[in-house]
């Protein structure tokens, strides 16, 4: 878990994970902003990346969208709602 979205970036692109959990709210630079930039590397243009928010707007998802996420997934939410997410884009 990483609270600095540069720091995040930086060991996104070290480990290449094959999923990514991205929270919306975070400082100097907003999740939308780094789905994005993610996005434009070409090791992510398919990595599953799934935004966490308090959000629950429609407009939030179709932001989330319109970035490149592949999910949209509400806090607070259950470790059944995680995993069932987490499955849908990791088979």
């Amino acid at each position: 878990m990483i609270n600095d979205p540069v720091k995040a970036l930086m060991q996104v692109v070290r480990n290449k994970p094959d999923v990514i959990l991205l929270d919306v709210g975070m400082p100097n630079l907003d999740g939308y902003e780094l789905c994005s930039l993610l996005r434009r590397h070409p090791n992510f243009k398919n990595t599953p990346i799934i935004m966490v928010t308090g959000h629950t707007g429609f407009i939030d998802r179709a932001r989330a969208k319109l970035v490149g996420a592949s999910g949209y997934l509400t806090k607070p939410f259950t470790q059944s709602e995680l995993l069932k997410t987490m499955f849908k884009f990791l088979t």
